[in-house]
């Protein structure tokens, strides 16, 4: 899983990425170190779980990906399962391209799970 992360990671525009569990726990970071790893766990299954909240409220389908835009970055929040995978980006990323990669590092990350 950590070459999935290393790939993404190579994306230009790309700070960081990290694989959460869905009870807000770190599995695996690959983030700058000025980010707290705990933090962006906890807050990636509280944002989740928030936002399958709407989805199911506003019978628009199940959660797949949560994407934060703030006045400098991005950040995304795609599930795998039992876990979500983080990826945080500067708003200078190709978003398309970076969207596309994020859904074979999830497709990956599932097959060696499931491998596991």
């Amino acid at each position: 899983m950590e070459e999935q992360l290393r790939n993404l990671n190579k994306i230009e525009g790309v700070k960081g990425s990290a694989i959460v569990s869905n009870e807000g726990l770190m599995v695996l970071s690959l983030l700058p170190s000025d980010v707290d790893p705990d933090a962006v766990a906890g807050m990636a299954a509280s944002n989740f779980r928030n936002s399958s909240t709407v989805a199911k409220v506003l019978n628009a389908g199940k959660t797949r990906k949560v994407i934060i835009e703030t006045d400098t970055d991005f950040i995304i929040f795609s599930t795998i399962g039992n876990g979500f995978l983080a990826v945080i980006s500067d708003k200078n990323v190709n978003l398309g391209l970076l969207k596309i990669r994020i859904e074979k590092a999830v497709r990956e990350i599932k097959a060696k799970i499931l491998e596991g």
